[in-house]
């Protein structure tokens, strides 16, 4: 038959359902102690006088006619037994406060003993049609798999729904004191027998969605292939669905159910208040310690050689990586186009890390794991990062730009990103500095390269700038040729570039006079310090003064005529 046919005769069915999942709800709520017992015994007895009539109709009926008669036949089942339990539930309400319900304790017990080989007759019933819908679906198409697992869950509900009406009627036997031993033994036979065929349905629903999913590697392209793994992953779920409600039913029953809990929890991953229970959590210890000790029997020594082999690689990259170091480093400090130090450790530093990432990746290859993916993630995780640290990037950018016009390199004191300093080291996102008191500056390369660099030490030679003021009434001639011979004795000042003495400027207080000799640059201090002692020194000695800020303060006497021209006079105001 096909599934498409079955599923149409079987949703006018679905209120069955409907109405069976509201019985458990009705019988759980009690009615109120003054309900009338004798309304409740009268609509009972009009309920099953009309199940006997619909079910003799039934028998002739066909088609259409036939389902609305199992569909009212299944609304006032649901109904009477709704009625039979309120009614126990109102007899031992008023048995307990001492009343008086012999009359209508009879009444219920009829009702209760008839309706259970009823409702055993109706569990026996769907349990038949959910085994009749429930056919092997690997024949079957991707959608007609997905049609056949919805009538599956709609005929799980029916049974649920029927154990569920089941387990009120024993508990109302049990309320009023009514034999149910018999009826419980089949709910509970009936729940283990449900709860285990549906661990076994799961078992075969994961085993068929595991070759799928491999299957689909293969054939990524075929949508046949992926409708079946959408089905197959839904009779998975449908499965562990069902099979936690028929874990709360065996709970509410009160069977043990550690077992199943156990199973439930190992297939969903879902670990919750289940583990509370200290049967469930011994459960799945023992399973998940069978699971690794099969798994360390069967792929152990596999993985034992792939590990292996993971770690030669690892050591063999990193000799291999050692001597590429030493060979680059070798090649860059033997080249002949004068790289900077900055190039030379980027250039090694790269030839290394390359060879490290080559060999991890071929180590991970030995795991099974696929490389082009991992590098597409990589490309995919580079680009976000690459867009969330702009400024880095900024930085790496003008490194790049120091790296190729080498304005300074390591060793060179330079005035940068108004700081003065030797340049301790760098690298592509920033220069460390190290200033003449000794601290230590870390400045982005981006402040560096948006501002003047001025690389003082970037030539051999320097010109040491000097001057000197001697006083208005010295001798001139004299203080130049004391000044150039101070020059010409200094060992460490350079004859070419010839040294430069002029008289520069007239100032205010001094003659002054520009001394300008060329050292190297390393000598630089050394000679400024020097020259500048050795001028103080002879220009004592020659008696040549070097004046000091002066001002000339002249005074003048007036007349007394002029300071009082009306002499004798009070001037007492």
């Amino acid at each position: 038959m096909n599934v498409r046919r079955i599923i149409s005769t079987w949703v006018v069915l679905l209120a069955f359902l409907v109405a069976g999942s509201l019985l458990a709800q009705e019988a759980a709520t009690p009615p109120a102690v003054g309900a009338d017992a004798g309304a409740l015994i009268a609509r009972i007895g009009v309920l099953l006088t009309d199940v006997d009539r619909l079910e003799s109709q039934l028998e002739v009926a066909q088609g259409e006619f036939r389902l609305i008669r199992q569909r009212r036949i299944v609304d006032k089942k649901v109904e009477a037994l709704e009625k039979i339990n309120a009614l126990a539930e109102v007899v031992a309400s008023r048995e307990k406060e001492g009343g008086e319900a012999s009359t209508e304790r009879e009444q219920a017990t009829g009702f209760l003993l008839r309706a259970t080989p009823l409702i055993q007759q109706h569990v026996q019933r769907v349990e038949k049609a959910l085994e009749s819908v429930a056919k092997d679906p690997t024949a079957l198409s991707g959608s007609e798999r997905s049609d056949l697992e919805r009538l599956v869950q709609l005929e799980s509900e029916r049974v649920n729904s029927t154990y569920r009406a089941l387990l009120a009627n024993v508990e109302h036997l049990e309320l009023l004191g009514l034999p149910s031993e018999a009826a419980r033994a089949f709910l509970e036979r009936k729940l283990v027998d449900r709860a285990e065929d549906l661990v076994a349905r799961i078992e075969v629903a994961q085993d068929d969605a595991q070759a799928l999913k491999a299957r689909l590697k293969a054939e990524a392209g075929d949508s046949e292939v992926k409708a079946r793994v959408v089905a197959a992953n839904r009779r998975l779920q449908d499965s562990t669905d069902m099979l936690s409600a028929t874990i709360a039913l065996l709970r509410d029953a009160g069977v043990e159910a550690s077992a199943y809990q156990a199973v439930l929890v190992e297939h969903t991953g879902k670990i919750g208040t289940d583990l509370l229970d200290s049967r469930v959590a011994v459960r799945l210890v023992d399973q998940w310690t069978e699971s690794v000790r099969a798994w360390v029997s069967k792929s152990g020594p596999g993985w034992l050689v792939r590990l292996f082999f993971f770690l030669l690689i690892l050591a063999l990259a990193r000799l291999l990586a050692g001597l590429v170091r030493r060979l680059v480093s070798r090649a860059v400090a033997a080249s002949k186009f004068g790289l900077s130090q900055l190039l030379q450790r980027m250039i090694i530093n790269t030839a290394t890390q390359t060879v490290w990432v080559i060999g991890f990746l071929i180590a991970l290859a030995q795991f099974g794991i696929s490389l082009a993916p991992l590098l597409a993630g990589l490309g995919i995780a580079g680009f976000i990062v690459g867009f969330a640290l702009q400024d880095t990037l900024s930085n790496f950018a003008s490194g790049m730009m120091i790296l190729l016009y080498r304005p300074y390199d390591v060793g060179d004191a330079i005035e940068a990103g108004g700081v003065f300093g030797k340049v301790n080291k760098m690298n592509l996102v920033s220069t460390t500095i190290l200033t003449v008191d000794n601290q230590t500056l870390v400045i982005p390369n981006s402040k560096i390269w948006g501002d003047v660099i001025k690389n003082v030490t970037a030539q051999t030679q320097r010109r040491v700038d000097m001057l000197f003021g001697i006083s208005y009434q010295d001798d001139i001639p004299q203080a130049e040729k004391l000044f150039e011979a101070i020059l010409a004795a200094h060992p460490k000042v350079l004859a070419d570039p010839e040294p430069v003495v002029r008289l520069h400027n007239l100032g205010d207080s001094s003659v002054d006079f520009i001394v300008r000799p060329w050292v190297e640059t390393d000598d630089y201090w050394e000679v400024f310090w020097d020259v500048t002692r050795t001028v103080k020194m002879r220009c004592d000695e020659e008696g040549i003064s070097i004046p000091y800020p002066q001002q000339d303060l002249h005074l003048y006497t007036a007349s007394p005529e002029v300071l009082d021209p009306q002499p004798g006079k009070d001037r007492t105001p």
